[in-house]
């Protein structure tokens, strides 16, 4: 018992490492919302980990954009923002890798999806396969 703990910790302690842990200072994010048009939105809630804040689909002269705004989270290692058709994440579209755990920040959704069927975002950490947080938007 006291070789799993250990081994445990150490894998912890390898996974936590400075490059993939989510940053914990403020992003500057110069996306302006007044320059696009909502097109859905919805409260982050957290799923098992401290999560909260507003998310909004936007679509910014036919780019669409997830902005959170505002933000916060606790940190996690490999923490990525998903789009996804369902509450499970089984057809998702990963708009990028969590830029910071508080403040606004802004995810291009690529490529050129129907947004009516995509009704969750989510903060998911990649690495262990855990959902940190998500939102129902519409």
């Amino acid at each position: 018992m006291k070789k799993q703990l250990i081994l445990l910790a150490f894998t912890l302690t390898l996974s936590c490492t400075a490059d993939n842990v989510t940053p914990t200072a403020q992003v500057i994010d110069n996306f302006d919302p007044s320059q696009a048009t909502l097109l859905k939105q919805g409260t982050l809630i957290g799923i098992g980990h401290t999560v909260s804040g507003q998310v909004g689909i936007y679509d910014n002269h036919g780019t669409k954009v997830i902005l959170l705004d505002p933000y916060s989270s606790q940190s996690g290692p490999d923490l990525k923002v998903y789009l996804s058709k369902d509450m499970n994440a089984s057809d998702y579209i990963k708009c990028g890798k969590l830029k910071s755990t508080m403040g606004k920040q802004s995810y291009i959704i690529p490529g050129t999806p129907d947004i009516s069927q995509y009704n969750f975002v989510h903060i998911w950490c990649e690495q262990f396969t855990v959902v940190f947080g998500r939102a129902e938007v519409h």
